[in-house]
This record gives C-alpha cells, structure tokens and sequence, in this order.
C-alpha cells in the first residue's frame, strides 16, 4: 500500500463511543461527508461475533470505497476481506506482513500504534503509524497521563520513515496545526463518533486540513 493512498482522516470506531446512537448510523454520515480510512477497535468481542460485526462494517464502508482496517485482527480481516490491520505497540508489523504475505495478500494495509520514539523504531512492516497522544485523549475523560505534544510529533515524523498520524485530543484546530509539523493526516474517534453532528464534524475536520495546506 503506498502512501499517497493514504488520506488525512482516519476514523477509528467503536459502538461504545457512539452512545445511544447505532455505529452503523454513525458510521454512514461519517463516510458520506467524506471519511475514507476507518479502523474498526472492538477490544472486547469474541473472535465470531468480531467477524460478524466487521462483515457488516465492510459492507458499509464498500458503498464508500473507503478501506476498512480491523484492530489486531489480522486472520478477521483477511478472512472478510478487509483492507488490513492496526496493530498496538506490543505486536510486531514485520511479523505480521510475513504472516499475511505468505497467505497471498500482498497490498495488505497495516498501521501501528506508537507512543515513543523506541517504539517507532519497531514500526518496521507497517505502512503508517498513529502516534500517541498528543493532547488528552477525548476518547478517555480524565486522562492525566504525558501527553506528547506537537513538538513530540514533529520528532516522530521526523524520525520515522513511515507516515505519521496524529492521534489524541484531535480537533479542527488541532488538526490545522499537527498538519505543520509534516504528518499524514490525523486520527480521531471521539471527535466524530461523538459529536453531535458526525458529518459536520468530518467536513470541519476535512476543511481544516485543506486550509492547513494552502498556507
């Protein structure tokens, strides 16, 4: 997967952080404002009632041509026929590109989650990273951990030879700035999954990274 194919918003969706409202609603005025890159991040499931659910999630990201990745799940996503896999800091993307080379998927898609830059080092079979957090986390009320900051991001861009998403507390003003320091694109799920308004929040996230790069 190259990565000019890449787009600047990645869409990471869960049920949980959509409420009372239905993923697949969420999900659908997300893609038709504009969304093509969603990972799908359900920790909790059964591997069956995992693969059923991304079954569903893939038909709807069809309609769309958007690429649909899978959390951690390799052997779902190839089995459905998802674009690819995310992985966390504590899996190797090498092993995992030789696992799915070997079973023929070659323009398989995979990103990986990074905090450090010792864990960017590790990034090694990926295509993109998500690198983390650099504002508090919307997705975790509370958060009181380390927080990496644009200048963090800009390191990791500038040390990574991947494409770096900017993930964590990500907004339209925020986007606009993490676009300075070079990333890809941003990564968000509160931001959109929660808003009011998913599709406003898709264009105004959108528009924001447009201006970034007209400056």
């Amino acid at each position: 997967m190259k990565a000019r194919s890449l787009p600047p918003l990645y869409l990471i969706a869960d049920r949980a952080t959509c409420g009372d409202r239905s993923m697949f609603e969420v999900l659908a005025r997300a893609l038709d404002a504009g969304v093509r890159l969603v990972q799908l991040r359900e920790k909790a499931l059964r591997r069956d009632a995992l693969e059923a659910l991304s079954e569903q999630v893939l038909a709807l990201t069809v309609r769309y041509d958007a690429m649909l990745l899978i959390n951690l799940a390799a052997d779902v996503a190839l089995k459905i026929g998802a674009q690819g896999v995310h992985l966390p800091s504590d899996v190797s993307p090498r092993a995992t590109r030789d696992w799915v080379t070997f079973r023929g998927a070659q323009d398989f898609l995979i990103g990986y989650s990074a905090h450090t830059p010792a864990e960017l080092d590790r990034a090694e079979g990926a295509d993109f990273v998500a690198y983390s957090p650099i504002f508090a986390p919307g997705s975790k009320p509370g958060y009181d951990g380390a927080k990496v900051g644009l200048t963090g991001l800009a390191q990791a861009v500038n040390h990574s030879p991947l494409p770096v998403y900017a993930l964590g507390g990500m907004t339209p003003c925020r986007t606009s700035m993490s676009r300075a320091t070079g990333c890809a694109g941003v990564a968000t799920m509160s931001g959109i999954l929660a808003a009011p308004d998913p599709g406003n929040a898709v264009r105004e996230f959108l528009m924001a990274w447009k201006k970034a790069g007209e400056r």
